[in-house]
């Protein structure tokens, strides 16, 4: 079961000239000002420009005495922000899995704590790099981590990693207290009712929790409260291509999600892979895109993670590293009105399963 985890953005004025000449001050388009003016030029309206971002990836074996480290990966090329050595301090970086965006843009990450045996949620932050434990031995309550995985942060700030019962060894859904570090059960065998849970990702998709298993092979919901689990697609409810290995997941409309199958076969000769559109309200899935659809461009080879960016409109992929001098990563970009898959950048790195976007430079 454990395998099975690790498999786991001021108002403004605008001047506009009104229809009398008179240079108007319009702030939304709203006010004495903003109505004395021809509909035209009440509400203007500006192109928007996607800036250039960068992708944060984890690195489980590259850092200093094969440690941890989060990289900074453009098509330019790759820098490091953290390692246990860059900056200087603690918390180390051990085997990092998975990161999400913490409410002042700074970085959680679960560290699975392999090497030196110290299981964590650690900040890094979002400039500089330095590392704060957020929860792990020495600092907070409750269930203690054991393998802590996937992760996603609550629109309060809480934070939810996917995680193992010391005591059971059954998968659970634990929630943090960022103040305290303190950990509780939200969902888990003997918590919450529903589907037998299997949580191998968690993901916070239009404020509603979601979890994939990887063992039932299907998605749930997860109530914030009770932590009751509604099966949402797989074996049972929804129609279409069934799921091998879910294990990452995204959204591009509030009524879906486009689920990353690490194990999706693609057909003979060619890499396993494949992201797969859920309906909400039916659980139906229809494949979006694999090795043979659309054939050529960048091939899926077991992908880690996606996420997607709704300004380019397109779904960015992790394709991990074997070792830290090579074959090298890669991040994918999917174009999700034209399905082309190309090469976002590539990195040198090992044991990647952490992928985030975020502007350059940061803001």
């Amino acid at each position: 079961m454990g395998e099975a985890m690790g498999k786991t953005r001021r108002n403004r004025a605008v001047a506009a000239l009104g229809a009398g000449g008179v240079l108007a001050a319009v702030l939304s388009a709203t006010g004495p000002a903003a109505l004395a003016q021809p509909a035209s030029a009440q509400a203007p309206s500006l192109p928007k420009a996607c800036g250039a971002i960068e992708a944060l990836v984890s690195d489980g074996s590259s850092g200093p005495g094969l440690g941890g480290e989060v990289l900074r990966v453009t098509g330019g090329g790759q820098s490091i922000l953290s390692n246990n050595t860059l900056p200087l301090g603690g918390p180390d970086l051990d085997d990092p899995s998975d990161m999400a965006f913490l409410p002042n843009g700074d970085i959680a990450v679960t560290d699975q704590g392999f090497t030196f045996g110290r299981p964590a949620v650690v900040e890094v932050n979002k400039s500089t790099g330095a590392r704060t434990l957020i929860s792990g031995r020495g600092r907070g309550t409750g269930p203690a981590l054991q393998i802590p995985a996937s992760i996603a942060v609550e629109a309060g700030g809480d934070i939810l990693i996917t995680d193992v019962s010391a005591i059971t060894g059954n998968p659970q859904l634990l929630r943090i207290d960022p103040a305290t570090g303190n950990r509780t059960v939200l969902t888990g065998v003997g918590v919450g009712a529903g589907p037998a849970v299997n949580v191998a990702a968690v993901g916070l998709e239009n404020g509603v929790i979601y979890v994939t298993d990887v063992v039932g092979n299907q998605i749930m919901s997860v109530d914030a409260v009770t932590g009751a689990r509604r099966l949402i697609s797989g074996p049972g409810r929804g129609t279409g291509p069934a799921f091998v290995s879910p294990i990452s997941m995204t959204s591009d409309s509030p009524g879906s999600l486009v689920v990353l199958d690490t194990d999706f076969p693609a057909g003979p000769g060619l890499g396993l892979g494949a992201l797969i559109r859920v309906d909400l309200a039916t659980g139906d899935r229809t494949l979006l895109n694999n090795d043979a659809s659309p054939p050529g461009g960048q091939q899926f080879d077991n992908p880690i993670k996606v996420k997607y960016d709704a300004c380019e409109k397109a779904y960015y992929v992790l394709q991990t590293g074997f070792t830290p001098t090579g074959p090298a990563g890669r991040v994918l970009q999917v174009d999700a009105t034209t399905e082309a898959r190309t090469l976002f950048a590539s990195y040198r790195g090992a044991a990647n399963f952490a992928l985030l976007l975020r502007p350059v430079p940061v803001p």
